[in-house]
């Protein structure tokens, strides 16, 4: 596997059972919205949860909220879930 240019090599990361090749060192919360729901944009009447395990070492499991984004590892596991408002 090749490394980037700051040393970083693309890992694989798992978003609602579907892997990914990675190749930033951090994820965001957008960044997750959009590549779990890639055929349906979000809307205002929409509201996500996204939820981590196998996270890096002293953040192996959690959750991420709107502005954030999380550092990434190999095999982590994303699981994003969408809810409308009615």
């Amino acid at each position: 596997m090749a490394q980037d240019d700051h040393g970083h090599k693309p890992v694989t990361i798992i978003i609602n059972s579907r892997p990914y090749q990675w190749e930033d060192k951090d994820i965001s919360f957008e960044q997750l919205v959009v590549l779990a729901f890639p055929d349906r944009p979000p809307t205002e009447q929409d509201t996500f949860t996204v939820r981590y395990t196998r996270g890096p070492e002293g953040h192996g499991a959690g959750s991420l909220t709107a502005g954030h984004s999380v550092h990434v590892k190999e095999g982590m596991v994303f699981d994003v879930e969408r809810t409308s408002r009615s």
